[in-house]
């Protein structure tokens, strides 16, 4: 067999005419222009000066690049050398430019931006609510709470591999350590906040900004029913009164959940607990955490009792924490209540030595939900379901990391925080388009994925009848879902 077979006769030229890569970007951009996000950045960042290049568009434009695979701001040529397709797009030098320009504005350009981004969010979760009837659910096990709109909070840090501003070393090595606000129902950051590497994980004041500007860039329609989880790095006195204070706000709904500290009095709490009063978790499909022992029979669907070992309980401390004779919570609102995870660990898992003595490994939060909350959600079961499940936005920021949050371009730090900006962009337009025109799993996909299948396809681009045709090729395998979603962004009504 002749393996080498499929290069003889073949010439590889670099004149071609007509012929685009990245054609798929397209719908990103169109989908910038619909719902009203470079209009809106445009009119943020309007300038007295007689400019060749608006920078609302550029910054629009990096967006979809950084969305595309750009890693460092030169990338941005992959739109700008293609003018046949884009039409007169900036340089990379400009692009430079506007980035300095965002960095001196400081606080008010950067507030005005946000603000357009929001509009444009609004005319997205719109467009996604027609298409589906509702916005998606967040999911809780095997569970989905409709009518309710997540924010999950986390830090994360950010390697820098040379002396940047704002790069100072931290507990996992050296570089930044910005802080984010995911919305869980789309998959999109909210907000974000780019700090010093040195910056604490559970700074109060930090925590209540990013929440704050993760509220204000929702549609006003979804603030009512919010949901709010924080891991218990981000947990302290600070953020619990200001979570506090939304949940009592009249006319709103705020359930919040936090993370919560092992500490002596919680190991005192655990020791007092029945056995009977542990009760068994459910993993991520709404089973309960158990395994089959040592000794079962042959018979793997068996409902022996003594062929199954359960791996994970959970519980409530809030009646020992808050005993009538010497509440160990008073500091705390009344309403908060502190439960109990146990597992069994994972092998190589580190324990204290609690921990290691009865063979659990424990994991503490605390929650507003009333006890009397009645139906699956109030089940304890559930409650531990849907705060464990904040571990997705570590999945938001890991994607993010690969959509330009994860590298940044300059030595200064407000052109960092620039790029940050539209990095946080760059994520919210794949997770709109993602709910507006895409459908099975490439609705479902990651960055990576999408950039392979759609963004980076290559088209021939014709003319005729006055008009210009993007034709993917016939032989790519995802060229249908490429034009379904074209159709269905450019029927979208244009946004102002």
């Amino acid at each position: 067999m002749n393996v080498t077979g499929w290069s003889r006769g073949l010439e590889v030229t670099g004149g071609g005419i007509g012929v685009v890569s990245h054609a798929g970007l397209v719908l990103l951009r169109q989908l910038a222009d619909k719902t009203g996000l470079a209009g809106g950045l445009s009119r943020a960042l309007a300038s007295d000066r007689l400019l060749v290049h608006d920078r609302g568009r550029v910054l629009a434009d990096l967006a979809c690049a950084i969305a595309d695979g750009a890693q460092v701001i030169s990338d941005f040529r992959v739109i700008g050398d293609q003018g046949q397709l884009f039409g007169l797009v900036a340089s990379v030098p400009t692009c430079w430019r506007a980035l300095e320009e965002i960095a001196a504005g400081g606080e008010r350009t950067a507030g005005r931006v946000s603000a357009a981004v929001s509009a444009a969010r609004r005319e997205a979760w719109a467009a996604a609510v027609a298409r589906h009837g509702a916005l998606p659910g967040v999911r809780v096990a095997d569970k989905v709470l409709d009518g309710v709109t997540c924010i999950r909070l986390d830090a994360t840090v950010i390697p820098a591999h040379s002396d940047k501003q704002g790069a100072e070393p931290n507990f996992k090595g050296f570089g930044h350590h910005p802080l984010l606000a995911y919305c869980d129902n789309t998959g999109e950051p909210l907000a974000g906040m780019l700090r010093k590497g040195s910056a604490g994980s559970n700074t109060a004041a930090d925590h209540i900004a990013v929440l704050d500007a993760a509220i204000a860039a929702l549609p006003p329609q979804f603030r009512r029913k919010l949901m709010i989880t924080c891991d218990g790095a981000g947990a302290s006195h600070g953020l619990v009164k200001r979570l506090s204070e939304l949940a009592a706000r009249r006319g709103y709904q705020v359930t919040w959940s936090v993370g919560w500290e092992l500490g002596d009095r919680e190991k005192r709490a655990i020791a007092l607990v029945p056995p009977a009063a542990w009760q068994i978790a459910v993993d991520g499909r709404g089973e309960v955490r158990e395994r089959r022992s040592d000794g079962a029979c042959a018979d793997t669907r068996c409902g022996h009792r003594k062929c199954w070992v359960e791996e994970a309980h959970v519980t409530e401390l809030t009646a020992i924490l808050r005993d009538g004779r010497r509440d160990q919570l008073a500091t705390w609102p009344k309403a908060m209540r502190v439960f109990a995870r146990r597992e069994r660990p994972h092998p190589g898992a580190q324990l204290t030595l609690f921990e290691a003595d009865d063979g659990w490994r424990y994991t503490l939060w605390a929650t507003n939900l009333p006890g009397k909350t009645y139906g699956w959600r109030g089940q304890v079961a559930y409650i531990d379901a849907a705060h464990r499940v904040h571990a997705r936005v570590e999945n938001g920021i890991r994607t993010g990391k690969d959509c330009g949050i994860g590298k940044f371009p300059s030595h200064q730090m407000g052109m960092n925080r620039a790029w940050f900006t539209a990095a946080l962009i760059a994520a919210a337009l794949i997770a709109w388009l993602k709910l507006i025109a895409l459908d099975g799993d490439l609705a479902r996909a990651e960055p990576r994925t999408l950039r392979y299948r759609l963004f980076h396809a290559a088209a021939r681009l014709t003319r005729g009848g006055r008009r210009r045709h993007l034709k993917i090729a016939a032989t790519w395998p995802w060229a249908e879902a490429i034009t379904t979603a074209w159709e269905r962004i450019t029927a979208l009504p244009q946004a102002p």
